[in-house]
């Protein structure tokens, strides 16, 4: 975290016991309230403050614009802000400083676990960072502890879009509140709507609560027709009826980054029989990464690849596998492609993912060729929005559905989210997963983790295991196993690019559709636990659907 080298001498006021400050940040500088030009009102369990010039550099100089503030308590007395604001330039985000709070542990509502906030601070993103990825949240709700006082100070945001939200919690460094500590609640616009006017979605800050039920105060809020449109699992509609009754999903490992073969497309369908011998092929979803060749290589370019059996033998495995009932799923990159192949200009070069400011997004850099330089600059990160690529990635996929005849599609990288000016990325998903759907109400589409936004496009998730999923999100959607999730003969990750980790079966819950992994070897050398996994699956099926 960076911080000024100077005081920046914020007003702070009180709100029932909460004590204030606000910032209004532009593209171009950083601004606070001039106490000179503010009144501040309470009456009746309400405050108003109205601010009618801003300052900036530490109060130092001073700048046209505006800062109104209404405040409430709730039926339970938490205090609920909404917030309007004027600058002389486009504004991009307006932050509530929480201030004069005791040493703070921030709380993980889903693990039940706190970290103790240290000097250097630390940032917490909604929906997603890729810099600061352990630190993301699902939904806009955040929860820290005094550490010498029982109880949550809980804040969200209640926002009908999917926007950007950051939480930053540090002790101050300057001024006379030097030693206490301060977490910020920062409201950024959609970069495509900034202007020199915004309008704050409600902020709901609590003091004592109950993590459940401060969380379920948000999910209420997200289903109601003022929300972000979450629909739970029970009633949704937008996926096939068959995907309602998978009780086990197989990864199927195809080839590596470097060319490395773990399944052809015949030993595929080879464990797809044994499944199916074991237990119904209609419930079996058969996930294939690496179907198409070299894993994100070949990346906005699919087709079958001819070292793991061609087009011959991927037909062959999605024929005799729709024979048996199994659905069949690769996986293609959302956002992801190979800017060195040649059709890239084509659907490409005007598709790239920006950051509010317009810098090329860039994604993960893993180590593929282990020259350990994470320099992947072959790699072109797309945002899912863009009609040129959209368009080219719902054709390659239907194109190759309609010759194949597979029912399901896997989409890589999903939860990459940037504030792009030009197109809204989450907005664009869905306008993805729509196209690819449409005419075809028997295709589930799948995708590579979540947050909330994505709950209401998805109905099924590849979730990562250390996240830790809270147990709410069973009511929304349904999750299988990542494909970084070691496989069980020698803990190999197969076409991810984590390489090796150790294999740790999943407990039976609900929410966790049981899920197995295959590299080059484990059908062979792990029936044992295939079997193990199997009975799981049966398990689910008598227990769950």
């Amino acid at each position: 975290m960076q911080f000024f080298s100077f005081d920046f001498r914020d007003p702070i006021y009180n709100f029932d016991g909460w004590k204030l400050s606000f910032q209004i940040i532009t593209l171009e500088n950083t601004y606070g309230l001039n106490p000179e030009k503010t009144q501040f009102t309470q009456e009746d369990g309400s405050w108003k403050l109205v601010c009618e010039e801003l300052s900036f550099a530490g109060q130092q100089q001073q700048k046209p614009g505006r800062f109104t503030l209404q405040a409430v308590t709730n039926d339970q007395g938490q205090l609920v802000l909404k917030i309007s604001a004027e600058a002389s330039h486009k504004i991009r985000c307006v932050k509530v400083l929480v201030r004069e709070l005791d040493a703070i542990a921030v709380y993980n509502a889903s693990t039940e676990k706190e970290d103790v906030v240290g000097a250097a601070g630390d940032i917490y993103h909604y929906p997603y960072n890729w810099i600061h990825r352990e630190n993301n949240l699902k939904i806009p709700a955040f929860f820290v502890r005094e550490i010498d006082k029982d109880g949550c100070l809980a804040f969200q945001c209640q926002d009908h879009k999917v926007r950007d939200k950051r939480f930053a919690v540090y002790p101050e460094k300057m001024g006379a509140n030097t030693g206490t500590y301060t977490v910020e609640l920062i409201h950024e616009e959609s970069a495509s709507k900034f202007d020199d006017k915004i309008d704050v979605p409600a902020w709901v800050l609590g003091r004592n609560v109950e993590p459940t039920a401060f969380l379920n105060q948000y999910l209420e809020f997200a289903e109601s027709p003022n929300g972000i449109g979450l629909i739970p699992w029970k009633d949704r509609t937008d996926m096939p009826s068959w995907a309602k009754q998978i009780s086990l999903c197989l990864t199927l490992h195809g080839m590596h980054w470097s060319g490395y073969i773990f399944n052809t497309y015949d030993q595929m369908l080879e464990i797809i029989r044994y499944a199916a011998e074991r237990t119904d092929g209609k419930n079996i979803l058969a996930y294939l990464p690496g179907w198409e060749g070299r894993y994100y290589w070949q990346y906005g370019d699919y087709r079958p690849d001819p070292l793991l059996g061609g087009e011959e033998g991927f037909q062959r495995l999605c024929e005799e596998s729709r024979k048996l009932g199994v659905h069949i799923m690769p996986m293609f990159g959302a956002n992801c492609v190979n800017a060195w192949f040649s059709n890239f200009p084509q659907y490409g070069t005007d598709a790239n993912m920006k950051t509010a400011s317009r810098n090329q997004y860039h994604g993960n850099v893993p180590d593929w060729d282990l020259s350990r330089s994470h320099d992947t600059g072959w790699q072109a990160w797309l945002n899912p929005g863009a009609p040129s690529w959209q368009t080219e990635l719902t054709r390659q996929v239907t194109r190759l559905m309609d010759r194949y005849g597979f029912d399901s599609v896997f989409l890589d990288t999903a939860h990459h989210w940037v504030n792009d000016p030009d197109f809204d990325v989450c907005q664009g998903l869905k306008g993805l997963k729509n196209a690819i759907v449409k005419d075809r109400p028997d295709v589930l589409v799948t995708a590579e983790n979540w947050y909330d936004g994505l709950l209401t496009i998805f109905p099924t998730f590849q979730s990562r295991p250390f996240l830790k999923n809270p147990s709410w999100v069973g009511r929304y959607a349904r999750m299988v196993a990542h494909l970084l999730e070691a496989e069980p003969s020698r803990g190999s990750t197969g076409v991810h690019e984590l390489g090796y980790c150790q294999y740790e079966p999943r407990q039976l819950k609900e929410e966790y559709i049981p899920t197995i992994a295959f590299v080059d070897g484990t059908f062979e050398q792990a029936k044992a636990e295939f079997d193990k996994v199997i009975d799981m699956a049966n398990h689910y099926k008598r227990m769950f659907l």
